[in-house]
């Protein structure tokens, strides 16, 4: 930090540089301008009418509801990054505040905060932050996690898997059910992780035994050595990983040398023969 005596007032003063400034002026713009029209007919119409007397023209602002949402959607796009992090290890490293309620450490940063305009504008998004992070805490509190024994039954078929040679088998039907699977709106994608070795097998199986397609392809290969429906599973990838060995083949023939199923690097690809000049071609 430049100015080290000064922390307090450098970090209220980082959250003014919004990336939405020069949106939130054009849209003040078009606001008030709007407002001026309608000012403008409100008064153009009271002039015109036959018994001005009787007639007030409505010349007071409506236009608060839009500059609110304007104020707002400036404030959405406000630097907050620096301040949150700060006010977090702030709150981390005292004991005292880290076993307050919420309100009483908005209380402790807005005490630290200048009375300003920029200080009340910084605790306001520290307290915003810290009521997303409660509420965030309470829903992963009482969030369903992956039942005990399908964990437990993926990291025994885990084990199994690696012993018999099918990591390499395991990792490209998961990179396959990653690039073919049916996302929902709003629903979340699987993501795509990959068995990394023995000492990843209880990370793996918590966070991937919540999808029943992980689950099928890690029993699968556990009991049969080959994925289900894996058009992969015949030619010379497919009898290799049947067999056990769990090579990938990168030289793209069978055991008949003919071309046949294969894995090259991390995608999944086949290889045929395109005309008589024998060129590969991959789809």
């Amino acid at each position: 930090m430049r100015n080290h005596g000064e922390k307090i007032k450098d970090m209220s003063r980082s959250v003014l540089p919004s990336t939405g400034r020069k949106a939130a002026r054009d849209d003040r713009r078009i606001i008030h301008g709007r407002q001026r029209v309608r000012g403008l007919a409100a008064v153009t119409a009271y002039r015109r009418d036959a018994d001005p007397e009787t007639v007030t023209p409505d010349v007071r602002g409506t236009y608060g509801p839009d500059i609110t949402q304007m104020v707002q959607g400036r404030r959405a796009r406000d630097k907050v990054g620096p301040i949150i992090r700060w006010a977090e290890a702030t709150i981390a490293a005292d004991p005292v505040l880290r076993s307050a309620t919420r309100a009483e450490q908005v209380a402790y940063f807005a005490r630290l905060m200048p009375d300003s305009t920029i200080g009340r504008h910084a605790v306001q998004h520290i307290e915003q932050a810290l009521e997303w992070h409660e509420r965030r805490a309470r829903y992963q509190a009482c969030r369903p996690t992956a039942p005990g024994p399908h964990v437990a039954d993926m990291e025994r078929q885990l084990h199994q898997i690696l012993e018999t040679g099918l990591h390499a088998s395991l990792n490209a039907g998961l990179r396959r059910l990653a690039d073919t699977q049916d996302v929902r709106p709003r629903a979340t994608p699987m993501p795509r992780r990959l068995l990394l070795g023995s000492h990843d097998v209880e990370a793996f199986a918590a966070k991937m035994a919540r999808w029943p397609t992980v689950r099928d392809l890690v029993a699968a290969l556990a009991v049969t050595g080959q994925a289900p429906e894996d058009p992969l599973s015949e030619g010379c990838g497919g009898r290799n990983r049947a067999a056990g060995d769990g090579r990938d083949e990168h030289a793209g023939h069978d055991g008949g040398g003919r071309p046949g199923g294969l894995f090259h690097g991390s995608c999944l690809c086949r290889v045929s023969l395109d005309g008589d000049d024998g060129a590969a071609r991959r789809w």
